[in-house]
């Protein structure tokens, strides 16, 4: 999203300057690659100025027991060796993962979110005080408390699935929300909002691997359909762009063209996605989706993802947050007498 605001500021001056002042774009595999690790120490120390130098990470993700987080803190660790004055922002970051050769300066006042949406963050904060700083008081008051949290629920009998991502139900029920909050009506049902809500004001966001469009073959048949919810979303008229892992895996070229447009909100469409992939943008409407990733979720408890959900999803929203609840699994018994 940085890139796309300074290469559009930069494109409407009809005389660009050379650099400095120019959008370079280098791409780096820290997934999968230790000679880019490299590659983008040699390449940011080429940009030290007065033994100064000022990078910024957007939700960095430092754990020892990942790879990439592994390679991130070798690339971190590299550049304070060589340069006197580093100055790194690193958002998103828990505290207890950050390597040792940085000193941290921790900010913790709330910037965007409203105190209705802080609140159900700080949930998962407050019990999380071993990885995450809790909120410090800003100083300034609000305008106000923000909108009311709005509470839908995965249960009854016109629900399908576990979970509101396979939902068709789910969807319609979101759909309805949000064309009471006015979203794509050209007017907006948020009070003091003096602009509309567009889609692509809205994320529908979700844990779950599950998460997919309609999956095509080279004839464009349809060979595996989009989860529930999306379809769902689709029956009551929403123009939906979905980031799922099937997505990826199916059409490359397709998934990068709709990350490009998510991150810069290029097409006026609602965000159907999981949180991982939405990393660092927000949007003023967030509806939070409770699921579990199949590979990762093994023996981690509901509650346990719930805070997760918190801390990931929930932290998008600006103005108003729905939370989709799912009602926990129960075992029925039986006595023979």
């Amino acid at each position: 999203m940085v890139a796309g605001q300074l290469e559009m500021a930069l494109s409407a001056d009809p005389t660009p300057p050379p650099t400095p002042g120019a959008v370079v774009r280098h791409h780096y595999d820290l997934f999968n690659s230790d000679a880019d690790v490299q590659q983008a120490v040699t390449d940011l120390l080429t940009r030290v100025k007065d033994g100064q130098l000022h990078v910024l990470l957007d939700e960095a993700d430092f754990s020892s027991s990942d790879v990439s987080g592994q390679r991130l803190s070798t690339l971190v660790a590299r550049l304070a060796e060589s340069v006197p004055d580093l100055h790194l922002w690193a958002a998103g970051v828990f505290h207890i993962d950050i390597p040792p050769s940085l000193r941290p300066e921790p900010l913790t006042v709330p910037l965007r979110c409203a105190p209705s949406v802080l609140r159900e963050v700080q949930t998962a904060v407050g019990r999380l005080t071993g990885s995450i700083h809790n909120y410090s008081d800003s100083g300034v008051p609000g305008p106000g408390d923000g909108l009311r949290v709005i509470r839908l629920s995965h249960h009854d009998n016109a629900h399908r699935g576990r979970w509101p991502v396979e939902c068709q139900q789910c969807g319609k029920e979101v759909a309805a929300e949000l064309r009471r909050l006015g979203v794509g009506s050209g007017g907006s049902s948020l009070p003091n909002s003096p602009t509309p809500l567009s889609y692509r004001d809205v994320f529908i966001i979700t844990r779950s691997s599950e998460l997919q469009d309609d999956i095509e073959d080279d004839a464009g048949q349809v060979t595996s359909r989009a989860s529930g919810v999306v379809r769902g979303l689709r029956d009551e008229g929403l123009p939906v762009c979905v980031l799922g892992n099937q997505d990826r895996r199916h059409s490359r070229a397709r998934w990068e063209r709709d990350v490009h447009d998510v991150a810069v909100a290029a097409t006026d469409r609602v965000t159907v996605t999981r949180y991982s992939y939405v990393h660092g943008l927000e949007r003023r409407v967030v509806v939070m989706l409770p699921g579990r990733h199949k590979e990762n979720d093994e023996g981690l408890s509901d509650e346990l993802i719930d805070l997760g959900d918190r801390l990931f999803a929930a932290s998008r929203c600006t103005t108003q947050l729905i939370m989709v609840d799912v009602p926990p699994v129960t075992t029925a018994t039986s006595t023979a007498t």
